[in-house]
């Protein structure tokens, strides 16, 4: 059960760890260069979500015992 707990935290930690990434990429950017959809912060930062809302499942399944 902690473990459960372990991996949804760590994914709530990379999902919002990506969020913020992209936020900050576009506070810092906004009116200083020109408006660019896919930039490299804002990719890395969808990846980190991306990771974060599948790590959890595919974690669980590699690491947790079923319980019967």
């Amino acid at each position: 059960m902690l473990r459960k707990i372990l991996f949804h935290t760590i994914g709530l930690g990379l999902i919002l760890g990506g969020w913020f990434i992209c936020v900050i990429n576009v506070g810092l950017d906004r009116g200083a260069t020109p408006f660019k959809f896919f930039s490299i912060p804002n990719m890395i930062g969808l990846v980190l979500i991306l990771i974060g809302a599948y790590f959890p499942e595919i974690a669980i399944r590699l690491f947790v015992k079923k319980e019967n």
